[in-house]
């Protein structure tokens, strides 16, 4: 089997590099539980080697192993069993048991009470088992299936932590293919009627998933979709990159060493994996991606080496949405696991308050609670040593007898200056800031600096102050760096989307263009002061301007034009970035005017051409203003807009998908002014519309907002109304190496949008490649409709289709497709995009028959965009074809109607046939091998006998389904149809097929079947009953040996286990 040679086998060679127990079983359907060091298919656990390992790792100081076998029972029955619990419930209960451990009631080798009883030694890595098995075979009673086999499952003392699905290239999308297999095996999928497809206890215990195709490997918690299966593309620490990789291998072999080295694993166990709520009623489990535990590595490794506290510390670059803070909760919990470390005083320094409940959620697994220092009397709270966790807003150091240098002078007095007192002198201090770049600069900075003279500052940040007009850059304020994880390097792992944007500065009402653009330079260059009072004195008009109503109307307008057709349609939400609290709150009131005008629009076209579904997304469609208050004498337009706000709890609903169930997540558009722009996580969020003066790492933090990753996000939006991005080259370099190698590859990440008009060219380009290397040349003028004759048109779109035999085809086209459709996404509404609407539907129409004739589900459009995919099902549809439709079974009287519709010359009708009726063999020969392959063989005969008769070819098929359509039929005399399938499968085994060797089969059957019935009678026969089934396996293959048939006899074993199997596939039948 290619997928066990090709991925299987050698996944198994790179554990057993890495000093794995490897249990090797070969192909084919494991039969004996033994060999898997189980008592039966139903375990999951592999029971001795747990308690073997576990009674290891449970020893008095002087080495003596104390658990008896009874209490290893106890706790074996402890971890086995959660009644009730949900997989996500009961993963979470084991995990907190694998890192804290359990207790029996007594030791009895010292007499002391409750002691606690570890699962896993984190001390001592080396002394805990690590078995690889592959394989795995598990019967699932009451599931739809009547078993799973994972590919491997690998286990730590005993209990399954990981498993490895593994796909080789028999299907276009080998990756998704495992993902869904995954998802069946933890009985996580979605069923429409909610029947178990798998065995979730598998899951209890499992630290990751992983899928691979050999050349590529993801991991992903039981939590996570299929985009949030990630890459580990890094070895740390450095000294386990010992192996140079060819290229095409180095996805798999990277997460081999990086995350499958035991000592790695255990790391990850204990300090790298949370359970974190994302959203109100939403938790989720995440473990470490590679940056993270990398940095963290790097961060430790450097404090040890440093000899001063600016030795010690540094700045850690990595870009906005990568996780930094998750990285700071994961340096704790490994600092506190470190002898020469875990008494560090933790201080958290942010300016945003969003940290607080994602410490607080992690508090009970670093077995500390997180100390709020909510005012500025309560900082000489830090003054002791206690090695304890700590969070400050960077505020409570700013000097509260700061006043203006106008007040002072208008009052006569000379101002003085006084240095911020010294809370903690300790170099035993860890100062971990968030959002480095602006906590580090002014009296703030230089007051937190003072009061922790001797601690160590670890500065984390996606945007440092790098240029020179900048007094001190933040790499010289907290030290060099320690690690980099840069915005391009994070779009290439799938961590961040990458952002694209579109110029719309919009008209203004000044005559002169010319003065306009001078009067918005000015607003961005460096000046002298008088050159910045004359900028304030025209401030005021500039503001007002840009406050104007009429101004704000029109924009809105063209807001709501461009989120209606481009964003709203596939689900996601917007934010506006406006240049006042005034202006933020105008765009509220005139953005919910342009939506009504909108939805007024709409309803006046004609009846056919209203997309119903998408006026009723505008209907539930909600505007909401975050912003702060202005005080007392604020217009009563803005305190209506602030308390709506409070009222529908915006934020928190904004966060939440849509959904027609709960109107308050209507809330698809904010707008605001200063919050919300950095430090706030929204996936949802897809495009920004920016109406406010930004600069460098201002701008950067700000449209970052809408890099973060969602499922059917391929990418996030600018859409620029002031001309902010006439600068975004200049904030780009400073956010990558100077050298135009990097620079080019971060700006294919970060474009304007009408630079995607090339690039969607070329991949649409690049498809037509594809058929033309395949002799298919007039793809072309297929995909824009250019065929005159109707009948060359179907003979070329059949030609397509055969082609698609070649899976590596298949694959090719996917990709190539899925390419072309995100690029045809984020321009579908502009007149370049428009121009694809004919070659994606037609290019949909052959992907739709090529997933019908091969069966291969992984063609599904259903990654496409909402927008892309209803464009393509509406021409289906157009056409006859209804995607939403089940697979027309051969055996239905609707399979002759749909194969003459769907095709028009015989050679495509022969085609269409020969591959349903491949493709019902495939799925029913296990249920009657015999039977299924002599059909096979007719199938074989006919296509190789009538060569490209065609005609002829339809008619011999028709023969055919109507011989499969009637079953089975009691062809032998003497023999019953329950006997039959029996009957044929040992029929085929005898050596000399002779009359009286058949009688002997005849007699031999009549005994097997009562035997055999056993199977269907004995309850949970096939689960649970190990000793019946040995007992009935005995009987059978001592009736085989003993029958005195040649070619049976001789093969009893093998001739056994097939019985077997064909006794469990028709169970039915036996009753």
């Amino acid at each position: 089997m290619a997928e066990y040679k090709n991925v299987e086998k050698p996944f198994l060679e790179k554990l057993r590099l890495l000093d794995w127990q490897v249990i090797n079983q070969g192909i084919g359907i494991p039969q004996e539980p033994a060999k898997s060091l189980r008592e039966n298919f139903k375990q999951v656990v592999l029971p001795e080697e747990f308690k073997k390992a576990i009674k290891k790792i449970n020893t008095t100081p002087d080495g003596r192993e104390w658990l008896t076998d009874r209490q290893l029972d106890e706790i074996l029955f402890e971890i086995e069993n959660f009644p009730g619990k949900s997989l996500h419930e009961a993963n979470k209960e084991i995990h907190r048991i694998l890192l804290k451990g359990t207790s029996v009631a007594r030791n009895e080798l010292t007499g002391e009470q409750d002691p606690t009883v570890r699962l896993v030694d984190f001390k001592n890595y080396d002394n805990n088992s690590f078995i690889a098995i592959n394989q795995f075979r598990l019967i699932t009673p009451g599931a739809s299936r009547q078993g799973i086999i994972p590919d491997i499952v690998l286990f730590l003392n005993g209990m399954p932590v990981c498993v490895v699905e593994a796909k080789d290239f028999d299907v276009a999308e080998p990756l998704s293919e495992a993902y869904l297999q995954v998802t069946r095996y933890a009985n996580t999928r979605d069923d429409d009627y909610g029947f178990k497809e798998g065995e979730e206890r598998l899951f209890h215990y499992n630290m990751f998933s992983i899928i691979t195709h050999g050349t590529e490997a993801r991991v992903g918690t039981i939590s996570a979709e299929f985009d949030f299966y990630n890459n580990w593309v890094d070895i740390f620490p450095e000294e386990y990159r010992t192996v140079e990789y060819p290229p095409n291998e180095e996805r798999q072999e990277v997460l081999i060493h990086g995350m499958l080295n035991k000592e790695i694993l255990i790391d990850l166990l204990k300090h790298f994996t949370l359970f974190i709520e994302i959203k109100k009623g939403v938790e989720v489990k995440i473990v470490a991606r590679y940056n993270q535990y990398r940095a963290v590595g790097k961060i430790i490794k450097n404090y040890r080496q440093g000899n001063s506290p600016l030795e010690k510390g540094g700045v850690v670059w990595h870009t906005q949405g990568s996780g930094k803070s998750l990285t700071m909760v994961f340096l704790i919990r490994k600092l506190r696991s470190l002898d020469d470390l875990k008494d560090l005083k933790i201080i958290f320094i942010v300016d945003r308050m969003d940290l607080e409940d994602q410490l607080s959620e992690t508090a009970a697994m670093t077995g500390e609670p997180v100390r709020i220092i909510n005012r500025r009397n309560k900082l000489n709270q830090l003054s002791d040593d206690t090695g304890d966790v700590n969070m400050v807003m960077i505020h409570k150091f700013l000097d509260e007898k700061n006043v203006s240098a106008q007040s002072l002078i208008e009052a006569g007095v000379v101002p003085t200056f006084e240095k911020f007192d010294t809370i903690n002198n300790s170099d035993r201090i860890l100062l971990l800031i968030d959002e480095a770049h602006r906590t580090q600069g002014g009296d703030m900075g230089d007051n937190l600096f003072s009061a922790f003279p001797n601690a160590t500052r670890i500065g984390f940040t996606g945007t440092p102050l790098l240029t020179e007009r900048h007094e001190i850059k933040t790499h010289e304020r907290f030290g060099g760096f320690i690690d980099f994880y840069k915005f391009d390097k994070a779009v290439k792992d799938r961590t961040t989307v990458e952002i694209k944007y579109i110029g719309k500065i919009s008209k203004d009402r000044l005559d002169d263009k010319e003065a306009f653009d001078t009067e918005f330079e000015d607003m961005f260059e460096p000046r002298t002061q008088a050159e910045k009072e004359e900028i304030q004195r025209r401030y005021g008009s500039f503001i007002a301007y840009l406050e104007s109503k009429e101004r704000i109307a029109a924009i809105s307008k063209n807001i709501i034009d461009h989120y209606y057709k481009d964003i709203l349609v596939n689900g996601f939400k917007a934010q506006v970035v406006a240049s006042s609290i005034v202006a933020a709150v105008r765009y509220k009131y005139e953005l919910e005017i342009a939506i009504q005008n909108k939805i007024a629009e709409l309803k006046q076209l004609p009846e056919e051409e209203i997309d119903v579904e998408q006026l009723q997304q505008l209907e539930f469609l909600k505007v909401s203003a975050i912003v702060s208050s202005l005080g007392n004498n604020e217009p009563g337009y803005i305190s209506k807009a602030r308390r709506e706000a409070k009222e529908m709890n915006a934020i928190e609903n904004f966060k939440a998908d849509f959904n027609p169930e709960k109107p308050e997540t209507g809330i698809g558009i904010i707008c605001v002014c200063d919050r919300l722009l950095t430090g706030f996580d929204a996936p949802v969020e897809q495009v920004m519309y920016l109406d406010k003066c930004l600069r460098e790492h201002d701008l950067f933090q700000a449209i970052t907002r809408v890099n973060r990753t969602k499922h059917g996000k391929k990418y996030g939006l600018i859409v620029d109304y002031f001309g902010v991005t006439k600068h975004l080259s200049d904030a780009l370099n400073i956010y990558t190496d100077k050298d135009k190698l990097q620079l080019e590859d971060f700006q294919k990440v970060f474009r304007d949008i009408d630079k995607e008009i090339p690039i969607l060219e070329a991949r649409y380009k690049r498809l037509i490649d594809l058929f033309t290397d395949n002799k298919l040349n007039e793809i072309d003028d297929f995909l824009k409709q250019k065929f005159i004759d109707e009948t060359e048109e179907f003979e070329f779109a059949e030609d397509c289709i055969e082609t698609a035999k070649n899976v590596k085809f298949r694959a090719e086209l996917l990709t190539y497709s899925k390419s072309f459709f995100d690029s045809l996404d984020l321009l579908f509404n502009v007149q370049a995009g428009t121009e694809y609407w004919i070659p994606a539907k037609r290019l949909g129409y052959i992907i739709w028959r090529i997933k019908d004739r091969y069966k291969d589900e992984t063609m599904d459009l259903k990654w496409a965009s909402d927008k892309v995919r209803k464009l393509i099902d509406k021409h289906l549809l157009s056409i006859g074809i209804d995607t939403k439709v089940q697979q027309v079974s051969i055996l239905s009287d609707e399979f002759g109607k749909k194969v003459d519709y769907l095709n028009k010359t015989p050679k495509s009708k022969a085609s269409e046939m020969e591959h349903a009726i491949r493709w019902h063999i495939k799925v029913n020969l296990e249920n009657d091998p015999a039977l299924y392959s002599r059909f096979k063989d007719r199938l074989e005969s006919i296509l190789s006998s009538y060569k490209e008769n065609w005609e002829t070819i339809v008619g011999e098929l028709g023969k055919l389904r109507e011989e499969i359509a009637e079953g089975r039929q009691e062809e032998t005399e003497g023999i019953s149809f329950v006997e039959a399938p029996f009957f044929d499968l040992l029929k085929n085994s005898i050596a000399d097929e002779n009359e009286a060797e058949i009688d002997k089969t005849k007699e031999l059957i009549h005994i097997l079947i009562p035997i055999l019935q056993e199977t269907a009678e004995i309850r949970n026969f096939w689960s649970d009953k190990g000793a019946e089934r040995k007992r009935v396996e005995g009987l059978v293959e001592d009736e085989l040996r003993y029958s005195g048939i040649s070619g049976i006899s001789e093969n009893a074993g093998e001739l056994t286990t097939e019985l077997m199997k064909l006794a469990k596939n028709r169970e039915a039948d036996l009753k």
